[in-house]
């Protein structure tokens, strides 16, 4: 065949979607010609067809570099090759260069104007949109480009209604609309219209994330990665979906793949380090941490994941360090603040003395914090005036999310015995401080109605969401109690709860004429104190304070049951389930 007949042949594969046979004819008249620059650009042209942007730039460079004089169309590719890439400043350049050598096409001037408003330049920007119109009135794509980047989203809605059939004012309409709703329907539309272009589809499935709709998010996340396997916006969408489903096998495939495209995309480290947190692999999320530093140093969440998993390793001074590097940026947040307690507390089992040391600097630092006065106090074995209902709060709306978990880690056993000595719970059932509501999951059958309070918001709504409570209230326990008639419930039960209050007077004396069940935490340490607060910033109760109220406020009725309560740092936690009443 000869070398015309070979070339035409490739270009009609081409044409048809044939990428890879038309780029072995082109490989191969490119050894005869290798100075060819039709065919550089043509290799060009399918390179950036397969997502390939690099390739594409290198042959479209050619073409430039071997065309006997300069060729506008060679620059127009090289420029959205360069876009594609991301580098705007080059891609700007060579589109200037395009529209000194063919001025007069309208598609040249709407690229223009879009590189150049995305580069800073709007009114150098709405000029070349507007030379577009000049060339062409009814250029469609540009003038939704000029609504869209002069943010006339009424303009813009009515040129989409105008052109149904046209990708560009749908997409850009979409792109623009506020109401979640209308942005839907116009992204379908533009995808109906144009089903291959990934742009639509990835923010298609940006929108479905949102709303929580996980499975067609990654269907459209996977049909964008269909078209480009290199379409990094794509794989990571992929990652971040397989993320959040759990699925951390099928997640770090793709995160590794996004970084052999790109180590510079500094959510994709931050969402990996997370992944290899989950999976307790420390060392190894410590370097993807590192990595999100040096794109973003200042990032005071990637700080703290980084002590985090410091303080996983016992280098509890360096965790410290850069936990109160993200708290003094960030005063407000109570995570960081629930952190430099809970790794004061690990390191007061290494070195009581420098965790006191570091516990007295905080609250130097910051007198009113509540944990900085709750750890000081822990550590200095003093156990009044340490507003209880308040810390109480704070550290389990933040816990909220992720306590179920928790319990499940610690191993608590505190229901199991319950359970073993009222095998058969039945009536009406008040749970005081039901948390996430794990309790009444655990014991609910048809015979027992149960009653949540908790002074957690958060908490009761994880507890809501479960569906095993008839009524739930938000309210600090004390405050409930002398406010509710209590002779209509059967049972109250306060597991893991009394270990956040110090005496127990006032509120077992609201309690009397229950049968209530509690744990205490046992008070090992101090065997002459009624409790103690602990260095964990709980609560730990003796027996014989428990026995003496039962005297004191006239109970009838005590029974205790030595248990351990859940393991804690692999230690376990010795306390009482009591009943009185």
């Amino acid at each position: 065949m000869s070398y015309d007949l070979m070339l035409k042949k490739a270009i009609e594969l081409q044409n048809d979607g044939a990428l890879n046979q038309a780029l072995d004819i082109y490989l191969k008249l490119i050894e005869v010609t290798p100075h060819n620059a039709d065919l550089w650009n043509l290799m060009g042209l399918i390179a950036q067809q397969k997502g390939d942007f690099i390739k594409a730039r290198d042959c479209f460079l050619s073409a430039i570099k071997y065309s006997p004089k300069p060729f506008g169309m060679y620059y127009f590719n090289l420029s959205l090759c360069f876009k594609s890439l991301g580098d705007k400043k080059e891609a700007l350049n060579y589109m200037v260069k395009a529209s000194e050598l063919i001025c007069d096409v309208k598609e040249v001037w709407n690229y223009l104007g879009i590189l150049q408003i995305e580069s800073g330049e709007l009114e150098k920007g709405i000029k070349s949109l507007s030379k577009a119109l000049e060339i062409d009135d009814n250029y469609t794509e540009a003038r939704a480009n000029l609504c869209y980047y002069l943010k006339d989203i009424v303009a813009l809605k009515n040129l989409a209604i105008e052109n149904s059939d046209d990708f560009y004012a749908n997409f850009l309409y979409a792109l623009l609309a506020k109401d979640v709703e209308q942005k839907e329907i116009y992204l379908n539309k533009a995808i109906n219209i144009c089903p291959y272009r990934s742009d639509a589809l990835l923010e298609y499935a940006d929108v479905l994330t949102k709303r929580g709709d996980l499975k067609n998010a990654l269907m459209f996340y996977y049909k964008a990665f269909d078209l480009n396997e290199n379409d990094i916006k794509a794989i990571l969408g992929i990652a971040d979906i397989y993320l959040l489903e759990g699925n951390l096998d099928k997640s770090e495939q793709f995160y590794l793949k996004s970084f052999n495209i790109s180590r510079d995309i500094y959510g994709a480290y931050l969402n990996y380090g997370n992944l290899l947190f989950k999976q307790q692999r420390f060392n190894e999320a410590l370097e993807a941490y590192r990595e999100v530093v040096k794109l973003k140093s200042d990032d005071v969440e990637v700080c703290y994941n980084i002590a985090l998993i410091l303080r996983m390793l016992e280098d509890y001074e360096e965790a410290l360090g850069l936990m109160f590097n993200s708290y003094l940026k960030d005063k407000n947040n109570t995570l960081f603040q629930i952190g430099i307690f809970e790794t004061l507390v690990e390191l007061a089992q290494k070195n009581k003395e420098l965790a006191l040391k570091i516990a007295q600097n905080w609250q130097k630092l910051d007198e009113s914090n509540i944990f900085s006065k709750r750890i000081v106090a822990s550590l200095s074995n003093v156990s009044e005036n340490m507003n209880d209902a308040e810390y109480a709060k704070r550290l389990f709306d933040v816990f909220a999310d992720v306590y179920d978990e928790t319990i499940e880690n610690l191993d608590c056993k505190i229901v199991d015995e319950f359970r073993k000595i009222n095998p058969n719970i039945k009536g009406k059932i008040l749970d005081l401080g039901c948390g996430s509501g794990i309790v009444a999951q655990k014991l609910s059958n048809s015979e027992a109605e149960f009653i949540g309070v908790d002074i957690s918001s958060n908490m009761i709504a994880k507890a809501k969401s479960k569906n095993v409570y008839s009524k739930l209230y938000v309210k600090d326990l004390v405050e409930f109690l002398g406010e509710s008639d209590l002779s209509i419930y059967d049972k109250v039960l306060a597991f893991d709860v009394f270990c956040y209050f110090g005496s127990l007077k006032e509120v077992l004396s609201k309690l009397k004429g229950c049968d209530i069940w509690f744990s205490v935490e046992e008070n090992d340490i101090d065997i002459g104190k009624d409790y103690i607060l602990h260095s964990s910033g709980r609560y730990r109760h003796s027996l014989s304070y428990i026995n003496d109220l039962k005297e004191e406020l006239k109970y009838d009725f005590i029974a205790s049951y030595p248990i351990f309560l859940r393991n804690e740092n692999q230690n376990p936690i010795r306390g009482f389930l009591i009943n009185l009443k």
